[in-house]
């Protein structure tokens, strides 16, 4: 067991956050203890190819892991052992999927491998949750980590379900139209087209293109309509595993309201797993890792790495967040000053958990707001098709009504 993860020194160690990021350069064993630690819980001795299958076969699972850790805190905190609860959990499950991953979590943990260990060779468990538990076997206090693990879980599930609700009335409506729209283009143009050429009038341009689109989607929409949303298909893709990631989501975070709800989240999500890993007594260069594991957002994830590298050289929050350009673009100067007061009062974990509990309700109300904001840019985008529609097919009706008329 490491010293610093004590409790009878973890006061003596938050004194001040300057004191904690000085520790490790006084001591060049406890410095190489601590990047052993850190090696040992990002790396897995199993073949990449084998991690990439449990992977594969983990897909759809993600609330019978939230269900597993929280079931597994329960029994923990009454009394019951590792093997016994973990023996327990897997009587109760009916997936089986998750029977297997169980299965083979109490076959290592019988066999002498720690759990956080066992949990790793799964490659089902996210960092920061591993790193929560190994802290808890190795400072004795497993079942409160656990605990709090599984409050945090909650909390993140909790914000990202409230982002996706907010998410859902835009979504509908942009497939709708997009439904609505080849629907017209495929069904109801190519009927109309006859009726414009045969008033042998002079067609404006708009009339001319919808003529254009309509004999295209006449000859080729059996093949047009499903290529159009295999490309979407393909363009979501790769806007979200490829480098295009990084740009597609920084757009994002520029649309009104969509962006203001998702800085908030990023900055709620940032405070309650770091605040969560620091209060379970995981050290805080490591803490910092962790989080940037399970960040999805490009430019945050990038931003948490070089502040983790940053810190352990020996710098405060303080010069790190003025060292690193894009902490202003990031991180807003309230928190920052609010991280750095925690910094400087040993309060690091009970700082950071209030920012989450902050930008949770900011969050929330942006949610709450969003379609608001959105609804009138959808009802104009959607204005523009039906109109652009209407006065193509109008105005050579008009002109020849008109010109019957003199």
């Amino acid at each position: 067991m490491k010293e610093s993860n004590r409790p009878d020194e973890k006061k003596e160690e938050t004194k001040s956050g300057s004191d904690i990021l000085a520790k490790p350069e006084t001591s060049p064993e406890k410095n190489e203890e601590k990047k052993d630690m850190t090696a040992k819980l990002n790396t897995s001795k199993k073949s990449g190819l084998k991690k990439i299958l449990d992977t594969l076969g983990s897909i759809g699972l993600g609330r019978e892991r939230a269900n597993f850790i929280e079931n597994l805190a329960i029994l923990l905190n009454s009394g019951i052992s590792v093997i016994d609860a973990l023996r327990a959990l897997h009587a109760e499950l009916k997936s089986k999927p998750m029977k297997k991953v169980v299965a083979q979590i109490i076959q290592e943990v019988e066999s002498g491998i720690a759990l956080w260990r066992a949990m790793d060779n799964r490659s089902f468990f996210s960092p920061y949750a591993l790193a929560m538990i190994r802290i808890g076997e190795e400072a004795g206090s497993l079942s409160k980590n656990m605990e709090y693990l599984s409050v945090q879980q909650e909390k993140d599930r909790s914000l990202r379900s409230k982002v996706r609700m907010a998410m859902i009335y835009p979504s509908i409506v942009l497939v709708l139209t997009a439904i609505i729209t080849l629907g017209l283009a495929w069904f109801v143009l190519p009927q109309l087209v006859s009726v414009l050429i045969s008033l042998n009038a002079k067609l404006p341009l708009v009339t001319r293109v919808i003529i254009v689109i309509a004999n295209f989607f006449k000859l080729h929409g059996g093949v047009a309509v499903p290529s159009f949303f295999g490309a979407m298909c393909m363009i979501f893709a790769v806007c979200k595993y490829t480098p295009l990631k990084g740009p597609v989501q920084q757009f994002i975070f520029h649309i009104p309201g969509v962006g203001t709800m998702a800085r908030a989240a990023t900055i709620a999500r940032f405070g309650v797993i770091l605040g969560s890993l620091i209060r379970a007594g995981v050290p805080l260069v490591e803490s910092i890792r962790s989080m940037a594991d399970v960040t999805d957002t490009v430019y945050y994830r990038r931003f948490y790495y070089r502040l983790a590298d940053s810190i352990e050289v020996g710098q405060s929050f303080a010069l790190s967040f003025a060292n690193l350009k894009e902490t202003k673009k990031l991180i807003p100067v309230s928190v920052q000053q609010l991280i750095v007061t925690g910094e400087k009062s040993g309060k690091m974990a009970e700082m950071l958990l209030r920012i989450a509990e902050i930008y949770e309700k900011k969050a929330e109300e942006s949610a709450q707001r969003l379609p608001v904001v959105l609804e009138p840019m959808l009802l104009i985008f959607i204005g523009g098709i039906v109109g652009t529609i209407a006065f193509a097919i109008i105005v050579p009706i008009y002109s020849i009504v008109g010109s019957v008329g003199r």
